[in-house]
């Protein structure tokens, strides 16, 4: 052969295997985005979590908030109960001892 057609013959597999490096390189491309998507949705969905965790966090307190409210309001109804039941008691008897 001559110098021609070696150089012809060797530029054709250079080309040859520049193509199979190319397919290669291209599914490992394919995979490392695949890959950097999915980090991606990791850190999003971690990023998510502490938000929903604070979130959790914030209604518990204002549902312990809440609760002590509530239990003061029963305790303000009850005594409030108790103080009419006695002016009702104390009316009824006005009204009683007035008709004798």
């Amino acid at each position: 052969m001559n110098d021609s057609a070696d150089i012809k013959t060797a530029a054709a597999r250079l080309q040859s295997a520049l193509r199979s490096l190319e397919d290669s390189l291209g599914s490992v491309v394919t995979r490392v985005n695949t890959l950097e998507k999915t980090a991606k949705e990791a850190e999003t969905f971690q990023e998510d979590r502490a938000q929903l965790a604070a979130l959790l966090d914030e209604s518990t307190a204002k549902e312990a908030s809440f609760t002590a409210r509530e239990a003061e309001f029963n305790s303000l109804a009850e005594q409030s109960t108790r103080e009419l039941d006695s002016i009702i008691s104390q009316v009824q008897q006005a009204l009683a001892g007035g008709t004798q």
